[in-house]
């Protein structure tokens, strides 16, 4: 009996070591996460965001904590007006961050992001956003209101467009313009225009309904959301270069183990890479479709120009003012930024 106990022992110890070979060398714990975005999924914004979550499964595949992301584009879950509560509070894990939509003490220095005509080329932006005291200053500010800044999310420029041509400052005077937060509603209030938060899904109705004569936003939305059917004129100023931000809900981060967190860190700077080259093609492919659908964009003289220039200057006194020396030192990088990526 103790032989064939024995045997029998040794049979099942056996099978159970043929069955570890051919199991995976590694388990792991898993959660699923939450990513909204407030822009279509083919956006350079989208892109961003979906190349994330790609990554994210990818390079946690093998971590303490294995990460299932699921997106949830286009405001589906979460609209740019209420983005930065859900993420500082855990309603998703990741998000998009439009600082125009956010307030309070803290957000002093951000505002520079909002300021128009602050970069003259792609390049000078990204060499601003890859200096490591630039983003510093952003993440600590973002940890006040529980958040962890992951990365910049490229959306693209940023124009005028209405329904009846602007080629100057003065154009602007008694027009409802749509506005997305605070930044560009102090913009548009400066140059004699009404500004109306919206949110970007609600613009196409707003313009065909006459609640707005135009809005403030990219070319890319402009084409993707089929705006040129309510507007038709447009500017080619380059007001913003205009980049979101990817922030995590700083509580969640902080418990990730540390193996985990750098593979979300790999992943953020890995769709960061990828967006702002999708950006800077997208943007002039929308461009050049919104001419083909009948948009007429008005480029601006050199003078022209510096009458748009003038009439922004209040805004950077006052975010001067507002910011201190943290301000004072945010715009000498961009400064050397823009003259070390001049276009020639």
């Amino acid at each position: 009996m103790k032989l064939q106990r024995r045997t029998l022992l040794s049979a099942a110890l056996g099978a159970s070591l043929m069955l570890a070979a051919h199991l995976p060398a590694y388990s792991a714990e898993q959660a699923t996460i939450r990513i909204a975005y407030n822009l279509p999924k083919n956006h350079a914004t989208g892109f961003y965001f979906e190349t994330l979550a790609k990554e994210i499964e990818a390079r946690t595949a093998k971590t303490s904590l294995q990460l299932k992301a699921r997106t949830f584009p286009n405001g589906q879950l979460f609209n740019d007006t209420q983005l930065p509560d859900a993420v500082s509070t855990g309603a998703a894990e990741i998000g998009q961050m439009n600082i125009g939509f956010m307030n309070g003490p803290g957000t002093e220095p951000l505002r520079v992001w909002g300021l128009p005509f602050l970069y003259n080329s792609w390049e000078a932006l990204w060499a601003t956003e890859d200096n490591p005291t630039f983003k510093g200053v952003f993440n600590t500010q973002f940890e006040k209101f529980g958040m962890h800044m992951l990365s910049w999310v490229q959306y693209g420029l940023v124009e005028f467009y209405a329904s009846k041509p602007i080629k100057l400052p003065a154009d602007m005077k008694g027009l409802r313009m749509r506005a997305f937060g605070v930044d560009t509603s102090m913009l548009i209030r400066d140059l004699g225009g009404s500004p109306v938060s919206l949110s970007s899904q609600e613009m196409f109705q707003a313009v065909q309904r006459g609640t707005i004569d135009g809005f403030i936003t990219g070319p890319t939305s402009v084409y993707s959301r089929k705006l040129y059917e309510v507007t038709k004129y447009g500017t080619n100023l380059g007001i913003n270069y205009l980049s979101f931000m990817a922030t995590a809900n700083l509580d969640w981060w902080k418990k990730l183990p540390a193996d985990t967190r750098a593979a979300v860190v790999e992943a953020a700077d890995v769709a960061q890479k990828a967006a702002r080259e999708r950006a800077k093609v997208d943007d002039q492919d929308a461009k050049d479709k919104l001419t083909a659908k009948g948009v007429v964009a008005y480029n601006p003289t050199p003078a022209d120009f510096q009458q748009w220039v003038d009439a922004s200057k209040d805004l950077y006194e006052n975010y001067k003012k507002q910011a201190g020396p943290q301000g004072e030192e945010l715009l000498a990088i961009i400064s050397a930024a823009n003259k070390q990526f001049a276009p020639k």
